[in-house]
């Protein structure tokens, strides 16, 4: 049955690959969009690798009290919200998209059942670590090598994106690369492996300052932290070596902590540029994205606008109408726009759980659930800038969904 499950993992990473270097055309019919997997295919293919796994646990239904009680409750929740205003939204404004409205609705509930409940049930946490950074790791090599043999395909508009259709895709597969490897190189007890996985940890951190993302690039920093002061320190020498990091840090911090935070609000202001990327103020932007997501999700406060909110007003809704203006990027602004203010609420106790339980996963003494809370901790705060994830074909939003059921295992209790 593992098996299935990393066919899965393995699909989060290949349906965002863009076969533009073997000469695949752009889009054909519903098998290739943008040089890659089309969306609807793989859904399709998630229904289809996830069915036996859906259908062992129904038979398994006692394994699902390895998920912590506040966790299903929270999930329980969420699915009859989500199934209620789809509902009330399908009744009163969009009873035209019927067909569309519910797929998301089902394909929602699948990854969420999926990849939230079923495979961290099915799979245990250190396989899932090790799969996550043995892919992540090879796709970023993979984007490297092509970007020195067709460096024309690796970019777009001065930013890195490897064999990756966009830069999302590619920052998220770096970040991986980095957060998960830093926590399973700690367990590996062959040097050889343990070699390439130390060499891939610095490979995905190029990587990652190629797309010159300052977020994740921030938050990838901040695991270093974390996994250096997590880190297992059985004798003196190694003791020794994390607190003089630490120190060093530290140091660094104090005497030039003033000149690091005044370049870093200069890059965030757009007065400086990072690598290629064209300077822009990021907190300016961010700030009109939010008032535009504000005031998209006050045309519909209590019902909100449904899962295909970030699509345009086009009957026939088709993958390549998504609308950027429409996908507001913070995450209370994204609630109510998806489901108007019961969502809304339902966020922030979500928020508080995941902030409790990625604190308790961090310092507990499981090596293994530790990888788990770091990578939460450090994504919390690019989760609240942007934006729900809800979608069974995202990349990211499948990584988060997860971590969140991962970090939900009665083991952490």
């Amino acid at each position: 049955m593992k098996i299935w499950a990393w066919i899965l993992l393995l699909l989060v990473f290949g349906s965002k690959i863009s076969f533009a270097f073997l000469g695949l055309p752009s889009q054909i019919h519903m098998l290739v969009f943008q040089h890659g997997l089309h969306p609807y295919l793989n859904i399709i293919l998630n229904f289809l690798f996830g069915m036996p796994i859906v259908f062992y646990m129904l038979h398994h239904s006692q394994k699902l009290e390895g998920m912590t009680k506040p966790y299903r409750t929270l999930l329980v929740f969420l699915l009859i919200l989500l199934f209620f205003e789809t509902l009330s939204q399908f009744l009163f404004f969009d009873s035209h998209k019927g067909f569309y409205i519910w797929a998301a609705v089902i394909s929602t509930f699948w990854m969420i059942l999926l990849f939230g409940i079923f495979l961290p049930l099915l799979l245990e946490p250190l396989s899932a670590a090790r799969l996550l950074s043995t892919w992540s790791i090879n796709f970023v090599v993979l984007s490297l090598v092509l970007w020195l043999v067709r460096p024309d395909l690796t970019f777009k508009g001065g930013r890195f994106i490897g064999v990756f259709k966009h830069i999302p895709y590619m920052v998220t597969c770096a970040s991986v690369g980095v957060i998960f490897t830093l926590g399973v190189v700690q367990m590996e007890k062959n040097r050889l492996r343990r070699f390439w996985q130390i060499f891939g940890i610095f490979l995905s951190l190029f990587a990652l300052i190629l797309t010159g993302t300052r977020s994740a690039l921030a938050a990838v920093l901040m695991a270093v932290i974390l996994s250096i002061l997590r880190a297992p320190t059985p004798n003196l020498a190694r003791r020794y070596f994390k607190y003089s990091a630490v120190l060093v840090m530290s140091v660094t911090l104090l005497l030039f902590g003033v000149k690091i935070m005044d370049y870093a609000k200069d890059i965030a202001t757009g007065k400086k540029a990072l690598l290629e990327r064209e300077a822009q103020d990021g907190v300016a932007s961010r700030m009109e994205e939010i008032e535009r997501g504000w005031e998209y999700f006050q045309t519909s406060p209590w019902i909100g606008q449904g899962l295909l909110s970030k699509f345009s007003g086009k009957e026939e809704l088709e993958v390549s109408s998504y609308n950027s203006f429409k996908d507001p990027h913070n995450i209370i602004a994204s609630a109510g726009v998806v489901g108007g203010w019961p969502f809304i609420m339902w966020t922030v106790f979500f928020l508080l759980w995941l902030i409790s339980m990625s604190v308790k996963a961090f310092i507990s003494k499981d090596a293994v659930m530790s990888i788990f809370g770091v990578y939460a901790l450090v994504q919390i705060p690019i989760l609240i800038i942007y934006h729900w994830h809800l979608s069974l074909g995202g990349m990211a939003d499948r990584f988060y969904w997860l971590v969140f059921g991962y970090l939900a295992l009665s083991r952490m209790n």
